[in-house]
């Protein structure tokens, strides 16, 4: 598990190291330098040209820049600066390795028409500070770094990204590569900031580990050596009902695609039986495609809620919404779901559009309901606008989660999930799942999960990461272009074992 810092949070450790604990900045400052130097002669080993000009602001994110600069020379690199800042506002650090520079006898290079000569720039020029929209000269230098044609070696977080939320203000630096210092950063996982930081190298410089446990770091993502920990135990002396049961409330009438894929992901992560409780007329296609499910059909003009009420009593967790439809009796299945359930609930697809039409419902939600919106779905809850909540997307989050008590996982290109007070960030799957059905697997994967007594926030961080994983597996095999739904659950073997 690695955490994601914001600024705030990034500043804390640095600040608690530095004043509390001591130890000096220009310690820090160096050891980031050295580590990012590493990281450039591996990047420039095989290259022939070999200049290297670091684009310098005045604060200590510039002084790296600096200290990057004197340590390459000292490994045989033509290095020099450009101070895209004001000296007279230099930092004490920074100063400092101005200072330096000019004993060894180095000087800068002639201005910015030097950059097309690189064969790599350093882009030292803001750091995590940086809150404003970057304009004048300032914009003119990333707009020279970005037509140099050289590589770009970000130090932090490129020029122009905001830290808290990946957004670019006014404009942005496009890294190559990334080095950040001691924790991952928001910005750098979250879109658009990942597309401006290439790769991303996080360099342990020292900050002790009291030095982060006090900054209290509330976001975080999984790994792939996380799933030897956290994934539900198998036990030798078992039987089915040892793993959870799972009824998903899903499809309408000759609608079974969604109801088979919650279903079928949740066998696939491990749960023991399935219910599926879905309408008539999807028997003979479940019954096909999935024969080891268990059905409770229903008549979609006279629905027997006791048959509906006694399948909820059966299971260790529920999923509704797939596919289910918005019609009236779509809607009293879900409000008797609401008022009966007294296991983890799931919530999505449909499930929500009935909620966004009906907010009278959300009354009857219980807490720690675990709900699965995509952009769309989430600005019918809210009222807001998609282009406002892809700018907010842990905000928008972490604040719908804390409103109504329930664990929110809202699903984009990074898909966020939050309890209200904890934020996970996935950084597993890819763009070949932007397909039909890929939602539904995700709400089977995280209903087993549910099923097997995850805790909410666990069942939803995980399932995400793992449903991610799979597609990732897919994609290797697949490609991109024809991966289908039923991939994801099939390569889900590949990362659940």
């Amino acid at each position: 598990m690695i955490y994601l810092a914001d600024a705030k949070e990034m500043k804390s450790v640095d600040s608690y190291s530095i004043q509390t604990l001591g130890i000096p900045s220009m310690v820090l400052m160096e050891r980031a330098a050295y580590a990012t130097a590493v990281r450039i002669n591996a990047l420039l080993k095989e290259r022939e040209n070999k200049k290297v000009i670091a684009v310098c602001g005045s604060g200590n994110n510039g002084g790296d820049g600096l200290a990057i600069v004197r340590i390459l020379h000292t490994m045989g690199y033509d290095a020099s600066w450009y101070m895209a800042g004001d000296e007279r506002r230099a930092t004490t650090e920074t100063a400092m390795q101005l200072e330096i520079l000019g004993r060894m006898g180095l000087s800068p290079c002639g201005g910015l028409e030097a950059l097309k000569g690189a064969g790599l720039i350093v882009d030292a020029v803001f750091g995590i500070g940086l809150t404003r929209e970057v304009a004048g000269e300032y914009a003119r230098t990333v707009e020279a770094i970005n037509a140099s044609g050289a590589l770009v070696c970000a130090v932090d977080i490129p020029s122009g990204i905001g830290t808290d939320r990946g957004q670019v203000l006014g404009c942005a630096v496009k890294a190559d590569i990334t080095v950040t210092f001691g924790e991952n950063k928001l910005g750098l996982v979250l879109y658009p900031g990942a597309a401006y930081a290439g790769k991303v190298f996080v360099e342990n410089i020292g900050f002790p580990p009291t030095a982060v446990e006090q900054a209290h770091i509330h976001s975080f993502a999984y790994e792939r050596e996380d799933l030897k920990t956290c994934l539900p135990k198998r036990h030798p002396y078992s039987n089915k009902g040892t793993y959870g049961k799972v009824l998903v409330i899903a499809g309408s009438q000759h609608m079974a695609g969604a109801c088979y894929f919650s279903a079928r992901a949740a066998y696939g992560c491990g749960c023991g039986l399935v219910r599926v409780y879905t309408p008539c007329e999807n028997h003979d296609v479940l019954l096909t495609r999935l024969p080891e499910a268990v059905m409770t059909l229903y008549d979609h003009d006279h629905v027997d809620l006791k048959a509906l009420e006694e399948s909820i009593s059966w299971a260790d967790a529920v999923v509704i919404g797939p596919g289910l439809s918005t019609d009236e009796t779509a809607c009293r299945i879900l409000e008797h779901t609401l008022k009966t359930c007294a296991v983890p609930l799931l919530i999505d697809a449909d499930g929500l559009n009935l909620l966004a039409q009906e907010p009278r419902l959300w009354d009857l939600v219980p807490e720690k309901t675990v709900i699965t919106p995509h952009l769309g779905e989430m600005s019918r809850l809210t009222g807001q606008p998609v282009s406002r909540l892809n700018c907010h997307l842990t905000e928008a989050c972490r604040d719908f989660s804390r409103t109504h008590k329930v664990i929110c996982v809202l699903k984009d290109a990074r898909t966020v999930i939050s309890d209200g007070e904890q934020i996970c960030v996935n950084l597993s799957g890819n763009d070949g799942m932007a397909t039909g059905g890929s939602g539904d697997v995700l709400s089977g994967v995280i209903g087993g999960f549910l099923a097997a007594k995850m805790t909410p926030l666990q069942a939803a961080s995980l399932g995400c990461f793992v449903h991610g994983c799979a597609g990732d597996e897919a994609r290797k095999v697949k490609g991109a272009y024809g991966l289908l739904a039923s991939d994801i659950i099939q390569y889900m073997s590949k990362v659940i074992r």
